[in-house]
């Protein structure tokens, strides 16, 4: 799929893909991966996933990437959060404490 489609989706609020709760079998077998505490977690197509807020809640540093603008703005608002930014090569960065968002568009 083109990154127009996905785009499309988060201006016209078609995310029926978002979860509102973690993902339960991420839950159910995370600890059997036995990270040392602080490990950094790669989230590609993060969105405005919880999965972010639950893998920093077990004491991770966490990196997602997102290609929409939307998601990323939402979900820093809906946790009532501002992000410091910054660019680089992979992108715009948006952190706040562990977790960190890279805006990347496609190549």
């Amino acid at each position: 799929m083109q990154a127009e489609f996905w785009l499309q989706r988060w201006r016209e609020g078609r995310t029926g893909f978002h979860r509102d709760t973690v993902m339960p079998l991420l839950a159910r077998h995370w600890s059997s991966l036995a990270l040392p505490e602080q490990s950094r977690v790669f989230v590609p197509l993060a969105g405005k996933s919880q999965d972010l807020l639950w893998l920093a809640a077990q004491g991770h540093r966490v990196l997602g990437v997102e290609l929409s603008p939307l998601a990323v703005g939402q979900f820093f608002d809906e946790q009532r959060v501002q992000p410091a930014i910054h660019e680089s090569a992979a992108g715009r960065h948006f952190v706040a404490g562990p977790i960190e968002l890279i805006l990347r568009g496609c190549v």
